[in-house]
């Protein structure tokens, strides 16, 4: 209880500037309030405000849980329209900028909207002395089934399966719901090859055990600190922990091939320097969203220098991908939901 309060009290001054204060100032302008007042009605609406989203987000409802997480995305797109329209007030009335803001606001937000249905194909190649022969890999993370329906999880493996892959990877963050069960996930079985997943943060948030008998029920194999061969590839996953260090916890206690080609499956783009320096070959990570929507981009990029796409240390090759879903709102503004082939030759 001490700590849910402890979070609620620091997150809600964030609640205020991306849910209350962006609402609060179209309001102002829309009706040439006194900005005094205005900024005071919202100091007293945001802990009710606040009370609801969190109440939200504690429940497997996820028809309760929509409202809250889609006005959040909803009043970041205006937090960012208003900072942009603000300026203007020095040359135009105050309604004249409302009424810009409006406009650009429901055009950003049918943009971001439409970008978080679309799932682009990016695709990278890598070679290694390691192979004799050519794979077809493809990453996917962040999926969020319970934020996303069961229908665009299908779309997810019928888009995968269009490419052909030997074998998928799914990097943590498949399930974000208690409410998710086998049957949600039942189109993960139609995958026309095999799929080895590492357990996200969101796994951990909900029913851990639930989540993974759902996900493995579905013909998923789960690797939790463990390695699994498929051809000349020795698969690794390791679970995600808070613990920056976690790689290099669980890594050394993991037993692998040398001979192999390594491709490590962890969801934080963390410990990369470390896997590099001590034989794995690619690592494969998610969990940024690349910020989903901006501004967050800049602050998850403080957090988590490697954000997006690839990086390179001593021969071996970081990919992290933006996500194939979404977390919370369906939108994203400035960046893209992936799924990514890797085509992986012999040298």
């Amino acid at each position: 209880m001490l700590n849910r309060i402890k979070f609620m009290a620091a997150a809600t001054p964030i609640i205020w500037l991306i849910v209350v204060a962006p609402l609060t100032a179209l309001f102002t302008w829309w009706t040439a309030t006194r900005t005094g007042a205005a900024l005071g009605w919202s100091l007293l609406l945001t802990p009710i405000v606040s009370i609801w989203i969190f109440s939200s987000f504690q429940t497997a409802n996820l028809k309760t849980k929509w409202p809250a997480t889609q006005l959040i995305g909803l009043t970041t797109i205006l937090m960012n329209t208003v900072l942009l329209c603000s300026p203007l007030l020095l040359i135009f009335p105050s309604a004249t900028v409302a009424l810009i803001a409006t406009v650009l606001w429901i055009a950003a937000t049918f943009y971001a909207v439409r970008t978080a249905q679309i799932i682009q194909n990016t695709q990278i190649s890598l070679s290694s002395n390691k192979l004799r022969n050519s794979y077809r890999l493809m990453h996917l993370s962040d999926i969020h089934a319970g934020s996303r329906t069961s229908e665009f999880v299908n779309k997810v493996v019928t888009q995968t399966n269009a490419h052909k892959p030997d074998v998928v990877f799914i990097t943590g963050d498949l399930v974000d719901s208690s409410a998710v069960d086998t049957d949600y996930l039942q189109p993960l079985a139609n995958f026309s090859c095999p799929v080895y997943l590492c357990l996200g943060n969101h796994e951990r948030y909900v029913n851990l055990q639930a989540a993974i008998d759902a996900i493995e029920a579905n013909n998923v194999k789960i690797l939790r600190s463990d390695t699994a061969l498929q051809g000349e590839l020795e698969i690794i996953g390791i679970d995600d922990a808070e613990n920056s260090a976690q790689v290099e916890r669980e890594l050394p206690s993991i037993t692998r091939s040398s001979d192999k080609f390594q491709v490590l499956l962890y969801h934080r783009p963390q410990g990369f320097e470390y896997a590099a320096d001590n034989g794995v070959d690619l690592m494969l990570s998610g969990h940024t969203h690349g910020g989903q929507v901006w501004p967050f981009c800049v602050l998850v990029k403080r957090q988590f220098p490697f954000l997006k796409g690839s990086y390179q240390h001593n021969g071996s090759t970081l990919y992290v991908s933006q996500g194939t879903g979404t977390w919370g709102p369906i939108m994203r503004l400035g960046t893209i939901s992936e799924m990514t082939l890797i085509e992986l030759t012999p040298t």
